[in-house]
């Protein structure tokens, strides 16, 4: 199995950065094989409070996708961009719902309008949490954590999570992210330790970098198009300091092993990380 994360594509093209965008998915179609669907990490529109612009954006984002990838399945992973960064309400996650419903398993948490989910492929379970969701910005909520650990007690081969502000952010966004709720982002983390997620993907921070924190691995991939910053200061267990270069991030599943590329708007590989199973 393969599959494709493109997050933080932010810019000034309409709220995306559509030249870069686009040079990472023409080489993404230049791969032996083609992904079988495509997460999308969040920030990957500016956003604004003004919902017909948000609109227009979000339809777009969605527009430059199909444009290379007209039959693939989208999971969305909600930032603080397309939540207008603080939002006053909830109204703003559901007009991002209404460009995702269709795509979207009907494995989501009640009340939060279809931005925290899971969905299976085979032997491995992705799980999407949401870390801006009204008055839980940088935040997962007891009932965020409950779902999560419901979804993560089920014995799949491979599990991987996704939500786009860091439980560990190596240096731009420290300070601003889960770790601005030290309790709540621990007791995610240990849910994430007692039941072996595989790798926790973020965004948020502008680069590529690994770190392994209590065993388990996160990787940050925030270089789909945003301004890049390698600015960093946290280095417990950091395996790949910040790389800051444009990229997209391509995971492949397979019976022995989990790999990792992030591959740069030129094609080539920044950074191959790999699991054996």
């Amino acid at each position: 199995m393969r599959f494709m994360i493109l997050s933080d594509t932010k810019g000034k093209d309409n709220g995306i950065n559509e030249k870069v965008v686009s040079k990472l998915l023409k080489e993404s179609k230049k791969l032996k094989s083609e992904p079988e669907f495509i997460v999308l990490g969040g920030d990957n529109i500016a956003g604004s409070s003004d919902k017909a612009i948000l609109v227009s954006q979000l339809q777009g984002f969605r527009a430059l996708i199909e444009k290379y990838y007209s039959d693939k399945p989208l999971l969305p992973i909600i930032g603080n961009h397309e939540v207008n960064n603080e939002p006053i309400d909830n109204s703003y996650e559901k007009v991002f719902q209404m460009f995702y419903n269709y795509t979207l398993p009907d494995t989501c948490l009640e009340d939060y309008n279809n931005t925290a989910y899971y969905v299976d492929y085979g032997d491995t379970r992705l799980i999407i949490l949401n870390s801006f969701h009204y008055g839980e910005l940088n935040k997962i909520s007891e009932k965020q954590l409950a779902f999560f650990e419901a979804a993560a007690s089920r014995e799949t081969k491979n599990k991987f999570l996704f939500v786009h502000s860091p439980a560990f952010p190596t240096g731009a966004h420290l300070g601003h992210c889960l770790g601005l709720y030290p309790s709540e982002r621990d007791a995610f983390w240990n849910i994430v330790k007692k039941h072996n997620i595989d790798i926790v993907f973020s965004g948020h921070e502008h680069n590529y970098s690994i770190r392994k924190i209590d065993c388990v691995h996160q990787i940050i991939t925030g270089g789909g198009g945003e301004k890049l910053r390698d600015k960093y200061k946290d280095k417990k267990g950091v395996l790949v300091a910040p790389i800051a270069k444009h990229h997209c991030v391509i995971v492949d599943v397979d019976e022995d092993f989990i790999n990792v590329s992030a591959i740069g708007i030129d094609g080539k590989v920044l950074n191959k990380f790999k699991i054996d199973k």
